[in-house]
């Protein structure tokens, strides 16, 4: 590699970049979006005041007791009384509520008859976060009232304190949540779809950057500014995306721990080398996708789908060591995965670097993908077999 063909493709790709303004929607202004759009979205933490129904077919002094109550938790709000049960799944079909519950007729009569009177509740899980959260509020709210009328039996029963509580609650639970003890969503989810859309970004960019030389047939002409060295081409075409990219991923760290008061108890210099890693080894990945199918349209697909798999390979929203076996081995493929376990034991954990080594290795080892294709991809730049439909 020499300085002066490094200099003339630098230059040459500079001038591509800010003649097109694909190159930068796609980096800069996406990520903007994506940053503004996440942090309103997760301002709150958590969603609040989510609308659900009660179907209350005792309606005694009880169980509208037991309405006011449900209302007064922080994550719903009973936003309609309903007469039966076909008209609050009605609602519940046509989306104007995340669940309802069903107090069913003699309820307090069969309370204070120590029969059991079951409550029922649905909840639309095809909303998964705002189906569980309703789910949570009205299964605990539903325990909190069962001890509560169970406690006023026993008052009036003569027991005492000691052995009430012994009856309602006989064990004591006594959680501390590590990592983000205040159980705020966007503490756990945007700093892993923030990474999640710039990988995509990356991959997409890579490919099309080194596609779009294949489809137009001016893949010679920047070989040749590089003297026929493919090393110092894809080095002088890629690295003012690698810095952009960079740029954009330490700028999302310096704002999430430095200014948006996110969690770092570990190391903000070790995270933030996991994160030049973490682009260089998307930018490699994307070089392995243009060589192994060096078409640009077939590359891009199969880069979208790649990067689209990654959420899921993460494990963030789906704990990988509960797929089967043969899905938990494909997640070592996904660079995402191995951000996603330095980001818990840096961040959330503050644990040591023998923890971590093992991913920032892996990150590492995907940089050797490029030389794999290394003449796949020569030979596609100089013979320009792009197919013509």
């Amino acid at each position: 590699m020499t300085y002066g063909a490094f200099k003339n493709v630098w230059k040459r790709e500079l001038r591509v970049m800010f003649s097109r303004p694909i190159y930068l929607f796609s980096t800069v202004i996406v990520m903007g979006f994506c940053c503004v759009f996440f942090f309103t979205l997760f301002r709150e933490g958590l969603p609040e005041r989510l609308p659900i129904a009660i179907v209350d077919l005792d309606n005694s002094a009880i169980s509208r007791r037991f309405s006011r109550e449900l209302n007064a938790t922080p994550m719903t709000q009973v936003v309609v009384q309903c007469s039966s049960y076909p008209e609050a799944r009605d609602l519940m079909q046509r989306g104007k509520i995340y669940g309802f519950i069903v107090v069913p007729d003699n309820f307090y009569k069969d309370m204070l008859s120590s029969r059991r009177p079951d409550i029922s509740f649905y909840v639309n899980n095809s909303y998964l976060i705002a189906g569980t959260l309703s789910y949570r509020d009205m299964l605990t709210m539903s325990t909190l009232a069962s001890g509560a009328y169970q406690r006023e039996i026993l008052r009036a029963r003569g027991a005492g304190e000691e052995a009430i509580m012994g009856r309602i609650q006989p064990i004591m639970i006594d959680s501390h949540q590590i990592g983000n003890p205040w159980a705020n969503y966007g503490i756990y989810l945007i700093n892993v779809i923030l990474p999640g859309v710039l990988q995509l970004m990356i991959i997409l960019m890579t490919v099309f950057s080194i596609g779009i030389e294949l489809k137009n047939k001016t893949s010679r002409d920047w070989l040749h500014s590089a003297d026929g060295s493919l090393v110092t081409a894809l080095c002088g075409k890629l690295l003012p995306y690698t810095i952009l990219f960079v740029i954009l991923g330490l700028a999302g760290n310096v704002f999430l721990y430095k200014f948006a008061g996110f969690p770092m108890n570990g190391s903000f210099l070790r995270y933030s080398i996991a994160t030049i890693l973490f682009v260089l080894a998307h930018q490699a990945i994307g070089i392995f996708m243009i060589g192994l199918f060096p078409v640009l349209r077939d590359a891009i697909s199969f880069g979208a789908l790649y990067g689209i798999l990654s959420f899921t390979y993460a494990g963030f929203t789906f704990p990988i060591e509960a797929m089967p076996r043969l899905a938990q081995g494909a997640s070592v493929l996904f660079p995402i995965r191995h951000y996603f376990k330095i980001y818990v034991n840096e961040a959330l954990l503050g644990s040591s670097f023998a923890h971590s080594a093992i991913y920032f290795a892996a990150l590492a080892a995907f940089l050797l993908l490029p030389f794999i294709v290394y003449y796949k991809l020569k030979r596609a730049l100089i013979h320009q077999n792009y197919p013509l439909k």
